[in-house]
Formats: C-alpha cells, sequence, structure tokens
C-alpha cells in the first residue's frame, strides 16, 4: 500500500508541476507576444513621394515596451491603406510610420474656423507688393495704409505740423485662407495641389454689437474707398501667431 501511496503522490506532483510550468511558460510567451508595424526600410522617402511597397518593412516590437505605440504607429496590416498616399514630409531609414503621417490637410469650410462672435472678410492684395508663398493660413497681418488713403494727420501733441496726411497701419488680423489654399504653401505641393491665383486674403474680423470691430471697420471703409491700391501687408512675428 505505501509503495501505491507513494506513486499516487508522486504523479500528482508531476500533474501539479507541469501545470505550473505550464504557466510559466504562457506567461512568458504572453510577455514576449510582440506587434508589428511599418517602418522605412529605404534611406530616405522624401515629401511629395508617393509611398510604395518596397519603401517599407516590418518591425516587431514586444507588447511590454509598446506603450501607447498601438495607438499611434501604423500596424503592419494596415500597410496597404499607406501604399500610394503621397508623404507628407521627409523620412529616413528605420523611422516609423505615425498615423498622423498619413493626414492631409482638412478641406473644411472657412465658417468652420471662426467663432460664434467672428465673421469673415475678403481682401484684396497687391502681388506687386506682397508674396503670398511667404505666409500661410494662422498667420497675423496688419495693413499699411499710404498717406494718400489714410487721411490720417499726425498729433501736434509731439509739435508736428498736422497739415500733412501719414501712414496707417491697422490690425492684427488672423489669415483663414489666401485664395483658395487653407494650408501652408510646402502642404499644398506635397498632396498635388495646384498653385492658383492669391492675389486675396481672407481674415477674421470680431463682431461689436450690431457691426464689426472699428479696425474692420476702418479696412473695409479703405476698400470700398481705394480698392486697396498701395496697401502694403505686414507679417507679425510667429511667436504672435500663438
Amino acid at each position: 500500500m505505501k509503495g501505491i501511496a507513494g506513486l499516487i503522490i508522486a504523479a500528482a506532483l508531476a500533474i501539479a508541476g507541469g501545470i505550473c510550468n505550464w504557466l510559466y511558460i504562457a506567461k512568458q510567451a504572453d510577455r514576449y507576444e510582440r506587434e508589428s508595424f511599418v517602418v522605412v526600410s529605404v534611406d530616405q522617402i522624401r515629401a511629395g513621394e508617393k509611398f510604395k511597397r518596397q519603401h517599407f518593412a516590418k518591425v516587431d516590437i514586444p507588447k511590454k515596451n509598446l506603450g501607447n505605440l498601438e495607438q499611434i504607429a501604423v500596424r503592419w496590416q494596415d500597410l496597404e491603406a499607406v501604399i500610394g498616399l503621397p508623404a507628407v514630409k521627409d523620412f529616413a531609414h528605420d523611422q516609423l510610420i505615425l498615423q498622423d503621417d498619413l493626414k492631409t490637410p482638412p478641406q473644411e469650410k472657412l465658417n468652420r474656423k471662426i467663432d460664434d462672435d467672428e465673421r469673415i472678410i475678403v481682401l484684396p492684395v497687391d502681388p506687386r507688393s506682397f508674396n503670398p508663398q511667404h505666409v500661410s493660413p494662422g498667420d497675423l497681418v496688419s495693413f499699411r495704409i499710404p498717406p494718400a488713403h489714410s487721411g490720417r494727420v499726425p498729433s501736434t501733441a509731439v509739435g508736428v505740423d498736422g497739415s500733412e496726411p501719414v501712414a496707417e497701419i491697422i490690425g492684427p488680423f488672423r489669415i483663414l485662407a489666401l485664395g483658395n489654399r487653407k494650408g501652408s504653401i510646402d502642404t499644398a505641393k506635397v498632396i498635388g495641389r495646384r498653385p492658383t491665383s492669391e492675389n486675396d486674403i481672407s481674415v477674421s474680423v470680431k463682431i461689436r454689437g450690431a457691426d464689426v470691430e472699428p479696425k474692420a471697420q476702418r479696412i473695409m471703409n479703405i476698400v470700398a474707398t481705394t480698392n486697396f491700391k498701395g496697401v502694403q501687408v505686414l507679417l507679425h512675428p510667429a511667436t504672435q501667431n500663438k
């Protein structure tokens, strides 16, 4: 009997040991289970170049090291959705492709970019004194009104004869679009959009009661009387655009 009991105990221990070993292996396998993502396999992909299958390779990353990569990186199983899209920037070898890298500028309507207390006005600009390629939607600009159009005179408080008009600066205003362009000139080129006339700019203005804010009223009066001839666009520093 003692021998039989010993065999039973030995068998039970063996089964228990097998179960523990299986659990350990399963735990280790889960720890090193991997997810596959899309990575650049060539030396460089230039902005504007269309993604091709040979541009990419698969990279496996252990799940324990993913962090939030699953939410921001493109999975290998989704590679087909990438092929044929234009690169919105330059990519280097071994660089992961992120979901944000595949986004093109939204072509939403301008009136979705303003608040309830704002309106949009369109102003003509003189192409001889304004280069739209240096300006992007979101930039702040002011307008220099030449003396001949301003009608303003200098203050006599500083001892200046007020008989002659002086230049006037009105602004700032936030640009929403240049012609039909609603993004940067580089992004427009990348996504294959042909350049169009950008001889007018759309800016946002505030509403004050039943009318627009005073600086917007002033600008609209200048446009009505001079068609903005001779008016210069002054671009504000990027730090002011925030």
